[in-house]
């Protein structure tokens, strides 16, 4: 392989790393995301109800991880688990677990 090929790349591989690095959520992102989000308004009762309840913070726990590139969150609610990934200031519901 050439050697310019091989410098390109990995400069392409220390930006993306860099920005991913820079993107991470915090935890306090994924808090106030989780109070709007979790909250599905097309819903039926039932799912509004549970929404509201796993975005309240007293009714759920949420374990935190940092991976440096991006986090996880998985939250506790009674028996039912959500994990949740955090990436370039955005969180994704994982879905139930």
């Amino acid at each position: 392989m050439d050697f310019k090929i091989i410098v390109k790349i990995a400069i392409v591989v220390g930006v993306l790393m860099l920005v991913l690095a820079v993107s991470s959520p915090d935890e306090d992102s994924f808090d106030r995301w989780a109070k709007k989000a979790l909250v599905d308004e097309s819903g039926s009762g039932l799912d509004k109800a549970k929404g509201k309840a796993l975005a309240t913070q007293a009714n759920w726990t949420a374990d935190y991880h940092d991976y440096v590139l991006w986090a996880t969150v998985e939250a506790h609610q009674g028996g039912t688990r959500h994990r949740f990934l955090g990436v370039l200031w955005m969180w994704m519901d994982l879905g139930a677990a």
